[in-house]
């Protein structure tokens, strides 16, 4: 396994828990948006999957990935999801990557996930398309 972020985001694209936490430390730190921190493989697969069970799919349009120094990374992403009445929405984020080798030791995703649970008459328009870089 290497420091790959692309295929990280890949694989979290498959929505597939473990395909996700493979690339994490066993007692990796994840927080997602808003909610408190989870810790360990377990904590963050059940989360993961409780947030995959309430969206038909997404993707990750990575717009920009930074090696901010020899363990950081940070990704610009506007993530495509498929809402559970089969709408799209894309919602930007920053993803804030910490390595340990090559594997996730702290991950932080700033992100607002509103536009998915949103009636789709209150999903602001940028929300709505992909937006050009």
């Amino acid at each position: 396994m290497t420091r790959n972020t692309r295929e990280i985001f890949a694989a979290i694209d498959q929505m597939e828990p473990t395909a996700f936490t493979a690339h994490l430390t066993d007692d990796v730190r994840f927080r997602f948006g808003n909610a408190d921190a989870v810790y360990g493989h377990e904590a963050v697969e059940a989360g993961i999957s409780g947030f995959f069970g309430t969206i038909g799919g997404m993707h990750h349009h990575i717009r920009a990935v930074w090696d901010v120094d020899a363990d950081t990374t940070v990704a610009v992403i506007d993530v495509e999801y498929i809402r559970g009445d089969g709408e799209h929405v894309f919602t930007p984020n920053v993803d804030i990557l910490t390595w340990e080798g090559d594997k996730v030791a702290d991950w932080q995703i700033v992100i607002d996930v509103s536009p998915i649970y949103a009636p789709l008459d209150q999903v602001p328009a940028a929300a709505r398309a992909l937006q050009s870089a």
